[in-house]
């Protein structure tokens, strides 16, 4: 049959009624849009991108609230202006700390803040050893994110240091000290640390009375009170103890004893009575011009002559002989 080109489809779709399907699949499929593998992958990214953001905002919005926990990386912490802990190297204690937290996980969850300087990152309150063992254990820290102010956050964290009773004595008086330096008010130091106006003098007294350097060389020294403490400030009263008790901490034997035992050994050694000072004008000999001839290194059964001039060293060899024979002459004389 032969179709004029004046031929609608309709005529031809009333001649051809199966084309009638095939016409309607083929408009379908001109209406699909075609779909490549990027625009796919495209997709999928968007989606990716979508679902990061939601849970950014819900993140966001737990932090916010301050009463979730969340997990984070501890990289994005730092710590408190405030240092309350005086750092051992090598701790045991520590060392086991981490292995329960690697056994046991995380069980409490640190405090800390936006941080308010730095976007994006936060400041701690206390939780400084979960922050760091999490951090040795390439883990997220599981913490509690709340806006504090400054006060905010040194209440909480000295309250829950002294709760736990995690705090020594010599730390309680330098974290004292240092919200004395801060300019904290008297009264929010002490109900931060818990304690009475004559409890803090005392805390004051001490740590202004010892040298830091003294002090981070001992140690947290966790089993030592008030009163030992005191009783070491008095020993450190004058310049020359306090050059001396520096002279005994270089010690080996000092910095590889643990934090309580290099307190015993400093009370120890500054207890006992000092050398009595050599007299060194006495054991030089110089000329009536002040110029240095000789040293005797007197030892107690052997002395020792140290020549310093070449011209002394040969009149006093020369003579050697003749004071020789006057001992010896004495000697006789005396005998008899």
């Amino acid at each position: 049959m032969s179709l004029s080109r004046r031929t609608n489809l309709a005529d031809l779709l009333k001649q051809d009624p199966s084309a009638a399907q095939t016409g309607a699949e083929q408009a379908a499929d001109m209406r699909q849009p075609i779909v490549s593998g990027a625009l796919r992958a495209m997709g999928l990214q968007l989606e990716q991108m979508s679902a990061g953001a939601n849970e950014a905002r819900e993140l966001k919005s737990k932090i916010a609230a301050g009463d979730h926990v969340v997990s984070l990386d501890p990289a994005l912490f730092d710590p408190s202006f405030i240092s309350d802990r005086i750092a051992i190297e090598d701790d045991p204690e520590f060392d086991a700390f981490v292995a329960s937290i690697a056994e046991r996980g995380q069980q409490i969850p640190i405090l800390a803040r936006p941080h308010p300087s730095t976007p994006d990152r936060y400041q701690v309150a206390y939780g400084h050893r979960r922050l760091k063992a999490a951090a040795r254990l390439a883990i997220p820290v599981r913490a509690i994110i709340r806006p504090m102010t400054d006060v905010e956050l040194v209440i909480a964290q000295t309250k829950e240091n002294i709760d736990r009773q995690d705090l020594s004595y010599i730390e309680r008086a330098l974290l004292a000290r240092q919200l004395e330096d801060r300019q904290f008010e008297r009264a929010i130091v002490m109900s931060a640390l818990g304690v009475d106006k004559a409890d803090l003098s005392r805390l004051l007294k001490l740590a202004n009375a010892l040298p830091i350097e003294l002090i981070q060389a001992i140690g947290p020294a966790r089993k030592i009170g008030r009163p030992r403490w005191h009783q070491l400030a008095e020993l450190l009263k004058t310049a020359a103890t306090r050059k001396h008790a520096m002279t005994i901490v270089a010690d080996r034997d000092f910095g590889n004893a643990d934090t309580n035992q290099r307190f015993a050994i400093l009370m120890r050694s500054l207890r006992q009575p000092a050398p009595k000072p050599t007299n060194d004008q006495a054991n030089i000999v110089r000329t009536k011009n002040g110029e240095l001839l000789a040293r005797i290194d007197d030892a107690g059964r052997h002395v020792r002559l140290l020549i310093d001039n070449p011209e002394f060293k040969t009149f006093l060899l020369s003579r050697l002989p003749d004071l020789v024979s006057e001992f010896e002459q004495e000697g006789s004389a005396a005998a008899t």
